[in-house]
């Protein structure tokens, strides 16, 4: 995981608010898949003003595609009253932990242990922070990662043990056929491992899935003027598979909108057209 330098991140949060003069001569490229235009970050946003649900899709050690996320956010909070961040990197046990941060009642270390923090939380940590002066909603998403890691020890079946208490922690599972696009990708991301393993370690990931949906939606239906911003690995949402087809699949009805951030040092050789089923809107960082 990618530590965070506090003058490292100033410099690139500096570089990612100056004005779009030359695109191509930025840090990053955005680009919008509909329409094949490339757009500055400010029109991005302004694409956003309608979307109940927005799945950032990130690099989790894309140093410059953090800076842009909290850009997006405190932009979006420009425009909006309320504006919920979702995260993948807080689980749903310590919910309870990240509301008590948010609202003053603990430090931020007791944050880092006590609510289990990636080793670099730090480049979550300004969006947290902002939701935190702005007293806004903060969402653990994620399945608790033991059970994760029973499923893909145990099987799915392994749930049923646990005690009724544990219930609200995870969601329900279904199991998809076997000429599904997500399990085919992701038996593809595992290589020549994927054969030994068995499809018990798929069911973690749709369990992790699942929960994020689920988590989104919960969020959602307690208040239906927030927008919603979830920040999660690409796997879980390119092609709008995992997490965004479970949203899918629970409310149809959702303006949903997706994007894929990832690093590409030669940018300007990219053929945009090979990216295009990835998501609304990509953004390329170098």
């Amino acid at each position: 995981m990618l530590l965070f330098i506090p003058s490292l991140f100033l410099f690139l949060l500096q570089q990612a608010a100056l004005p779009p003069k030359d695109l191509h001569k930025q840090n990053y490229t955005i680009y919008e898949t509909a329409t094949g235009n490339l757009l500055s970050l400010d029109s991005l946003v302004e694409r956003l003003n309608s979307a109940d649900i927005i799945v950032f899709g990130e690099e989790h050690n894309d140093s410059l595609g953090h800076v842009l996320q909290y850009q997006l956010y405190k932009r979006l909070l420009e425009s909006h009253e309320s504006v919920t961040l979702s995260m993948e990197m807080f689980e749903r046990d310590v919910q309870r932990v990240l509301n008590e941060y948010l609202a003053g009642l603990i430090t931020e270390s007791k944050l880092l242990h006590a609510g289990k923090a990636w080793n670099n939380y730090s480049a979550y940590a300004p969006m947290v922070n902002l939701a935190k002066d702005r007293n806004q909603k903060v969402v653990a998403a994620n399945v608790p990662g033991r059970y994760a890691n029973m499923v893909s020890r145990k099987g799915l079946g392994s749930l049923n043990q646990l005690d009724r208490k544990a219930r609200h922690l995870y969601a329900k599972v279904k199991i998809p056929e076997k000429d599904d696009a997500y399990l085919a990708k992701f038996n593809a991301a595992m290589g020549e491992h994927a054969h030994s393993m068995g499809p018990t370690v798929f069911h973690a990931q749709l369990l992790r899935d699942a929960t994020m949906a689920e988590s989104i939606l919960k969020a959602h239906r307690k208040n239906r003027n927030t927008k919603i911003l979830h920040l999660t690995g690409r796997f879980h949402s390119d092609e709008r598979l995992g997490t965004v087809s479970e949203l899918k699949k629970r409310k149809r009805k959702l303006n949903l909108v997706t994007i894929s951030c990832f690093a590409n040092p030669k940018e300007d050789d990219q053929d945009w057209s090979t990216n295009e089923a990835l998501a609304d809107f990509i953004i390329l960082t170098n």
